[in-house]
């Protein structure tokens, strides 16, 4: 009887475990890694994995809710590259009392010397940009 492997959709709404031993995790990484994939399903496997690793870790090191989520913006800032982010959960938009707008902006007021000095060093660095990003990056330079 041929083995089935779970679909791209069922991966997506699995619920990844928390694995007590090393060999555990390491033979659910091997499990996720040696099924067969398609463009869809190798996405899941990968964050599956680093779930996993993140979960079993977690666990060793009786880490807190906020130790886990400074930990989930350094895995984006150092998977991305990026620098300066916020996440804002959309669903909040459905309550008022979340203003997702007036957050953004506060956050935009508070990076704003930030911001500057980086349109500063774009400006230096990309004469030739185009001229509606030039504007908008001596826009915010003069913010500052």
């Amino acid at each position: 009887m041929e083995k089935t492997y779970p679909s791209e959709t069922e991966m997506r709404d699995a619920k990844v475990p928390t694995l007590a031993t090393l060999p555990e995790l390491s033979s659910y990484i091997e499990d996720l890694v040696n099924r067969p994939h398609d463009y869809g399903t190798c996405v899941y496997a990968m964050s599956m994995a680093a779930v996993a690793a993140f979960n079993h870790v977690a666990s060793k090191l009786g880490v807190t809710g906020f130790q886990a989520s400074c930990a989930d913006m350094d895995i984006i800032h150092r998977t991305r590259g990026i620098e300066r982010f916020m996440i804002i959960d959309l669903g909040s938009a459905l309550y008022p009392q979340y203003d997702l707008a007036g957050r953004l902006n506060e956050a935009l007021a508070e990076i704003g010397p930030w911001l500057a000095e980086r349109a500063k060093e774009q400006l230096a660095k990309s004469p030739d940009a185009h001229p509606e990003v030039r504007a908008h990056w001596e826009k915010l330079a003069r913010a500052a």
